[in-house]
């Protein structure tokens, strides 16, 4: 339980890659060890390979290109049962919320307006903290608060229906066909829906985020140039029809990106 591997997927993102994910996680004390690198093909393998520090990672390895795949070959790679952490290659930092005056178990706009973000002051403690309740919980997938916005987050830590974002989350590896992902937009999206519907239950910490630019990193799904709204729409639809009872699609936020909503949370906090 004390054991755990990370896995990080990357894209042209020669350089970003080492400023932002390695170098958060070497300041946050996570053995670099841990660490696979996962690549499109032997052409990006020598790219990364020359330009990161081998002090940074384990090892690269050669995987598929796209993001489905990619993260479908991950999955596989890695034998049933390992606790399995995937980061995205542009995090600028992993925070948590406090408070303090104290008070943690509020989500009243009274104390809300005292909540602060830090550096997460242990993150190899939270992460075997995070596998030990998903296995004394029957539980096979967790991750964080999508925003790092003190203000609507929380100290709860949720178990049922909520949105598992894909820069930063942790699984408990099966090799299930049920689990594999057959988008690219929205794989997140997917991703949630498939192991709530296996688990009828997945795990959020709400006092814990990151910080990073969606949809706004070179590099990645950005280098496709792709309508990524268009693709989006398109997931979207796709995810609604297959799991009609438990989402819909909101079409109102202000980037312009459709989003899945869930309907039926079904949560209760540990």
């Amino acid at each position: 339980m004390n054991t755990y591997q990370v896995a990080i997927p990357s894209y042209k993102r020669y350089s970003i890659l080492q400023q932002k994910t390695l170098n958060t996680l070497k300041r946050l004390n996570i053995d670099h060890k841990k660490i696979n690198i996962f690549v499109a093909n032997k052409s990006e393998y020598q790219k990364y390979n020359k330009l990161l520090s081998k002090n940074l990672y384990n090892q690269i390895i050669i995987g598929k290109k796209g993001l489905k795949n990619q993260r479908n070959f991950i999955q596989t790679y890695y034998p049933e049962g390992t606790h399995l952490v995937q980061l995205d290659d542009d995090i600028d930092n992993i925070v948590e919320l406090t408070n303090p005056k104290g008070i943690l178990n509020t989500t009243s706009k009274e104390y809300r307006k005292f909540h602060n973000l830090q550096n997460i002051s242990n993150l190899d403690k939270f992460i075997k903290e995070a596998f030990k309740i998903c296995k004394n919980n029957g539980i096979y997938l967790w991750g964080i608060y999508p925003i790092a916005n003190a203000y609507f987050m929380n100290f709860k830590r949720n178990i049922g229906l909520n949105f598992i974002v894909g820069p930063f989350w942790g699984c408990i590896v099966r090799h299930s066909n049920k689990l594999k992902l057959t988008i690219d937009e929205k794989e997140n999206v997917q991703r949630t829906l498939q192991y709530f519907t296996m688990d009828q239950k997945v795990l959020r910490f709400n006092n814990i985020s990151i910080v990073t630019k969606y949809y706004k990193t070179p590099g990645g799904m950005q280098s496709e140039k792709k309508n990524r709204k268009t693709e989006a729409l398109k997931s979207a639809k796709y995810l609604h029809k297959k799991y009609p009872n438990i989402t819909k699609i909101k079409l109102t936020k202000k980037s312009g990106v459709p989003e899945i909503i869930f309907t039926k949370k079904r949560n209760h906090p540990l």
